[in-house]
């Protein structure tokens, strides 16, 4: 698989991604959804404002977001840069009802932070499916094969 494979791989398959774990240099990870959307080059996140995450997306920190989607079949480890967002229609184009949970106010909540993610690079393991996967290890495990469940590669946004 070539790079632009295994990117356009990343980007179809993070959609069916709930939620990772995101983190900012010196900072601890923090399980937070994401909204991907592939034509913005982006990760989205919501925060509150006085959060790790709000403070370093103010401070435009390099941050990491790891990724693992069993059901959606990748799992990945993302480099790039945290920044916070003014654009009141990407708010209102992502924010969702699950969101209304996180805010009291729902997304007029003025503790609300927009939090873009832009990836820089990446390492993307993107796996065939469990039975595809186990039939592969079984039968390279019977002969001198070895086994290959799934594209893997270090990618640059």
């Amino acid at each position: 698989m070539t790079d632009t494979d295994i990117k356009g791989t990343f980007w179809d398959r993070i959609e069916n991604v709930n939620v990772g774990m995101l983190s900012a240099d010196g900072t601890d990870p923090r399980p937070m959804a994401h909204h991907a959307r592939r034509d913005d080059g982006a990760l989205w996140f919501l925060t509150a404002d006085s959060t790790d995450i709000g403070r370093d997306a103010a401070a435009g920190k390099a941050a990491r977001y790891q990724v693992v989607g069993g059901d959606a079949k990748i799992y990945a480890v993302v480099d790039g840069t945290l920044s916070v967002e003014t654009d009141r229609a990407k708010l209102e184009e992502i924010w969702s009802p699950m969101d209304n949970a996180w805010f009291e106010d729902g997304k007029d909540d003025p503790d609300v932070r927009l939090v873009r993610f832009t990836p820089k690079s990446a390492e993307v393991w993107a796996s065939d499916g469990t039975a595809k996967a186990l039939y592969d290890m079984a039968t390279s495990a019977m002969s001198d094969d070895t086994a290959s469940p799934g594209a893997h590669g270090k990618i640059t946004f």
